[in-house]
């Protein structure tokens, strides 16, 4: 995820979330999130359109990044 809040934070809204933290428990017990990291990307109606458990390469986000701003 390093460098795509600066590339991308212009179109769309970054969120971190720590599990360790009120508002992190809150959001993997209402997405049932397994593990962490967990990355999910949802559209402009706040539909889950893309999820991904563990760290992956730069360029699997980039492609679910630009599929959805397309």
């Amino acid at each position: 995820m390093n460098g795509l809040e600066a590339e991308y934070g212009d179109r769309i809204i970054f969120q971190r979330l720590n599990i360790d933290e009120p508002d992190g428990r809150r959001a993997a017990k209402a997405y049932r999130l397994r593990g962490h990291p967990t990355v999910i990307i949802f559209d402009t109606e706040g539909k889950q359109v893309w999820s991904q458990l563990g760290a992956q390469p730069r360029e699997i986000y980039v492609r679910a990044i630009e599929s959805v701003l397309e």
